[in-house]
């Protein structure tokens, strides 16, 4: 053998005497002897090797969703606040008021106008005013009498403010002198017909007083107390006296378990009247009692009640009106709607008729109408911050309603007295205004009326539409633009004539025929130049269009004329 075999030979036999010995340590003896009858001869077998090339994976790998919630922890932060000195600021500086205005001017047709204004300035305590006015022309209108008229007017008030209630009063006094110059002087060639055979005069003197709460506390009784008084005459022994008080008293309540509270309330008074003519005397009055309930929720408000007017005097009559009113705010701010109706009783009085005729008869018909029922409806919407737009819709029925017809006992048919009708009209009502700053004002008011007569043919001298338009422009606060327009649509008149058939025993004297007056638009314009804040000239151009229209029958206007003058603030 050669010299690694024999080395490896003995190298195992170590091994295999060593571990022949450790076993023999541990089990009972064994012998056994082995005889090797070949040559040893060993072999290191091949290693296994992984045969597989490392490679890239592609694919995706999903993320798992995580579901946490931050718990928010309050920082104790406790800043420490120095005291600052107090900032001195300048107030605004209020625009200086004048007691005193005056304004006077003259214009053709001998026109004279003066006009005064006075007043306390700013008080928190009380405030005063007195007002004195002057207007008259004494013109001629070719083919007619003479014309000559003229208005004064004298106002004083004064209002004291208390913690809690307010008290005002007023007194006045007004004059009207006019001549009833409706004929036409070559008609009655035989006949010698001075100025003063024509003239008129009325004269009212007045006062009132009303005393109100202006609680800041919703839970309070509200009440407020009012008195007037006036006395009417004029030169041909007819005469008014008229005394009137109202009340009203209103609080809230929870009645109807809603989110706001309800106003309960009731308005009462009593409006009485003596009238005196050539013929007698008549007393007569009127009770009203109003309760009623307004409630508001939401975007919605009602108001619900009766009213029950008694009438006193030779007869007495009542009447119940029920009465109710329904608002909603459809876009806030922007648009209302409302719709309601209604019922009324009133007199007729010397006061309300010579405000709308001053040609009347000095003997009158007096007596009472009645709103007998009224529905209406409209809106009243902002279209913007300069577009107002309003409208309106109502439906009345009216007995004994006054229309004014010729006064067939006057020798000259210049007069008017009073027929009553029961009719019924529909009024269509809209009005539009623009503002732009203080600077540009524009208004345009139309109303539209249908009138439905019971005996008589036509609703007298009440015209089918009535348009006005109002501007004013204010050109760098120095000059400053006025314009007024006003159109009236045609009227009917109850014209009376001869009877050539009238003998004095049971014809009339005079036979009645309706007679379709033009209508008519009075364009008027107005300039007026401030030289310093307190000075300022004025003028006014009436009529432009020169337009000799009538108002009544045989009672034509005034063609262009103008008005200037000075105004003066102290």
């Amino acid at each position: 053998m050669s010299k690694y075999k024999i080395s490896l030979v003995t190298l195992i036999c170590f091994f295999a005497i060593a571990a022949s010995t450790t076993a023999i340590a541990q089990v009972k003896p064994y012998n056994e002897e082995i005889t090797v009858v070949a040559p040893f001869d060993p072999i290191i077998p091949d290693a296994f090797k992984i045969s597989s090339n490392p490679a890239v994976d592609d694919s995706i790998t999903s993320i798992p969703v995580m579901n946490y919630n931050i718990m928010p922890r309050l920082a104790d932060v406790r800043p420490t606040i120095e005291p600052l000195p107090a900032v001195k600021l300048v107030a605004e500086p209020l625009s200086k008021l004048y007691r005193n205005y005056i304004r006077g001017g003259a214009g053709n047709y001998a026109a004279l106008y003066g006009e005064i204004f006075m007043s306390s300035l700013r008080s928190r305590q009380y405030l005063t005013s007195v007002h004195l006015k002057h207007q008259s022309a004494a013109g001629e209108i070719k083919d007619f009498g003479p014309p000559a008229n003229s208005r004064n007017e004298a106002e004083v008030k004064a209002t004291k403010y208390f913690d809690e209630h307010t008290l005002t009063g007023k007194a006045f006094y007004l004059r009207d002198g006019l001549h009833l110059y409706g004929y036409k002087p070559a008609d009655f060639p035989d006949t010698v017909i001075e100025k003063d055979d024509i003239k008129q005069r009325y004269y009212t003197a007045g006062a009132s007083a009303s005393f109100g709460s202006s609680y800041k506390d919703n839970d309070e009784l509200n009440h407020t107390f009012g008195l007037s008084y006036y006395h009417m005459a004029g030169l041909y022994e007819n005469k008014e006296n008229n005394v009137q008080f109202t009340t009203t008293f209103d609080k809230r309540y929870d009645l109807l378990n809603l989110d706001t509270d309800q106003v309960l309330g009731i308005t009462g008074g009593y409006n009485f009247l003596n009238q005196v003519d050539s013929l007698g005397k008549t007393n007569s009055g009127i009770l009203l009692i109003n309760p009623f309930i307004k409630a508001e929720v939401n975007e919605y408000s009602f108001m619900a009640g009766f009213k029950l007017n008694i009438a006193t005097g030779v007869v007495s009559k009542a009447r119940f009106y029920p009465v109710a009113e329904a608002r909603l705010q459809l876009i806030p701010d922007a648009l209302k709607l409302f719709a309601g109706f209604t019922g009324n009783m009133e007199r007729t009085t010397l006061q309300n008729i010579t405000e709308q005729n001053l040609y009347i008869s000095s003997v009158m018909p007096w007596n009472y109408m009645y709103e007998k029922f009224k529905i209406y409806g409209g809106f009243e919407s902002n279209i913007s911050r300069s577009f107002n737009f309003n409208g309106s819709v109502s439906n009345g029925t009216y007995e004994n309603y006054p229309l004014f017809v010729t006064d067939t006992s006057a020798y000259l048919l210049n007069s008017f007295t009073m027929v009553y009708d029961n009719i019924s009209n529909v009024k269509l009502k809209g009005e539009l205004e623009f503002i732009k700053s203080t600077r540009l004002r524009l208004s345009l008011n139309g109303t539209y009326t249908h009138y439905k007569t019971g005996d008589q043919q036509y609703a007298w001298y009440k015209p089918a539409y009535e348009l006005e338009f109002n501007g004013r422009y204010d050109i760098q606060s120095k000059i400053v633009i006025t314009a007024k327009a006003v159109f009236n649509g045609p009227v009917w008149a109850s014209v009376p004539s001869l009877n050539p058939l009238f003998d004095g025993n049971g014809e009339s004297e005079y036979i009645f025929t309706p007679e379709k007056i033009k209508g008519w638009a009075d364009i008027n314009l107005g300039a007026e130049y401030r030289f310093t804040k307190a000075l300022s000239f004025w003028i006014n151009f009436n009529n432009l269009t020169n337009s000799k229209y009538y108002r009544w029958n045989n009672y034509r206007s005034y063609g262009i004329n103008l008005l200037g003058g000075v105004s003066y603030s102290f």
